[in-house]
């Protein structure tokens, strides 16, 4: 078996090298003495990780490829515009199909670098805030008959649903945030998806249909909105993140998908992701404080997406006053540090922790390298900050023994 410092170095010096590359998380490791060699051909490296043309970058990725692959569309944090990383997306490939979580501001440019729209099945949302669903309604629309350019099938989109009240930390705090919003609602994923297509592009809609002949958008775009179990007593004041078990949400013939409740503070209901296939598996964290429960979905995994966060930093670009005090608490309760995010890797025994959803996203605001050295020292296995476009191959299961056998063995 090789050694942590081999499987942690071979990554550290090929993202080194080849920044925005492919990794391929199959191939076998080298030794710590070619690992160290500055001088090595650089054909050496790229039998280890697969470039995309430099200047079209995943330019072929859209191509068939069997197999699992992982493609970050968006790296950024927060809702802002940001020039170095789109808001926050990823696209799961198994075989010829692909699986969305989360439509960030600018992801759907790198969606289609990566994938074609006849590949799109699905459409998974952690959590309702802007940030993640900035691109939503153009994933919605653009496949949608557009001749070469054109769902394949009805799409699914699976995301919260409506929360019963507007959550709060507890009874007496629901009384001030009852005051605050001022009878604002939450609204459900199924009515998000109704305003996208039925208000916000009716007129374009509208006249595509009488124009061009295209069908009823809602015979491509299917909503739900993901049923919380009753035995979880999941609560948006009382309990928002209970202890519970994963729970299915979707599943076809190459994947199943599983969720589970995670602490973002006042956002509820927040859900992590998990896709298992005959390849492997990949959990998305979504939003989250350091979350027992996104350990436990997490178990085993092959490779884990977890959002990452400097406290200082991100403050450091705030000016002073009330509103950057409110946020503040908002982000230390809502987000996981950098100094955290290695220990969920390492109790949830995943294969490898990338980390992305990067807070501060103000372009150089964010020490990534720091955070990539902090998250290592707690977590055995390699660590990588993803940048827009990077992609991830996962490994083969029957081919390699997976990360859960290796962690039920040593339990």
């Amino acid at each position: 078996m090789p050694s942590a410092w081999q499987t942690k170095n071979q990554y550290a010096i090929g993202i080194a090298i080849a920044k925005n590359a492919t990794y391929d998380l199959s191939h076998a490791l080298v030794g710590e003495s070619d690992v160290k060699a500055s001088a090595k051909p650089q054909h050496f490296f790229d039998q280890l990780w697969r470039r995309p043309p430099s200047r079209k970058r995943g330019a072929n990725m859209s191509k068939s490829v069997q197999g699992m692959t992982v493609h970050t569309l968006g790296t950024g944090g927060g809702p802002i515009v940001s020039g170095s990383r789109a808001g926050t997306s990823t696209v799961v490939k198994v075989d010829d199909a692909a699986y969305v979580i989360d439509c960030g501001m600018g992801s759907i440019r790198n969606y289609r670098s990566s994938c074609a729209w006849p590949d799109l099945r699905g459409i998974f949302l952690t959590h309702h805030h802007s940030d993640h669903i900035y691109d939503l309604g153009s994933f919605l629309v653009t496949g949608w008959q557009v001749p070469g350019e054109s769902f394949s099938r009805p799409i699914e989109v699976f995301g919260p649903g409506r929360p019963s009240r507007v959550p709060a930390l507890d009874a007496e705090h629901a009384v001030q945030i009852d005051a605050r919003v001022a009878g604002r609602a939450m609204t459900a994923t199924t009515e998000v998806v109704d305003a996208l297509l039925d208000k916000v592009f009716a007129s374009d809609i509208c006249i595509r249909m009488a124009d061009e002949g295209r069908e009823e958008p809602h015979n491509w775009v299917i909503a739900h909105d993901i049923e919380i179990p009753a035995a979880a007593n999941a609560d948006p004041v009382e309990a928002r993140h209970p202890q519970m078990e994963p729970f299915e949400v979707y599943r076809d013939e190459l994947v199943t998908v599983t969720a589970i409740l995670v602490d973002h503070r006042l956002c509820f209901p927040a859900f992590a992701f998990r896709i298992d296939s005959a390849y492997g598996s990949v959990v998305v964290s979504g939003d989250t404080a350091y979350s027992e429960n996104c350990i436990r979905l997490a178990r085993g995994a092959d490779l884990l997406l977890h959002e990452v966060m400097d406290l200082q930093a991100i403050l450091a670009t705030f000016p002073d006053g009330p509103t950057r005090d409110g946020i503040e608490i908002h982000l230390r309760e809502s987000h996981t540090s950098f100094d955290e995010v290695g220990k969920v890797a390492q109790a949830a025994g995943v294969g490898q922790l990338v980390l992305h959803h990067i807070v501060p996203n103000t372009p150089g605001a964010a020490d990534v390298q720091k955070m990539q050295q902090v998250a290592s020292l707690d977590f055995d296995g390699p660590v990588q900050v993803a940048e827009d476009n990077d992609c991830f191959v996962v490994p083969v299961v029957p081919e390699h023994e997976t990360q859960l056998e290796k962690a039920e063995a040593t339990a």
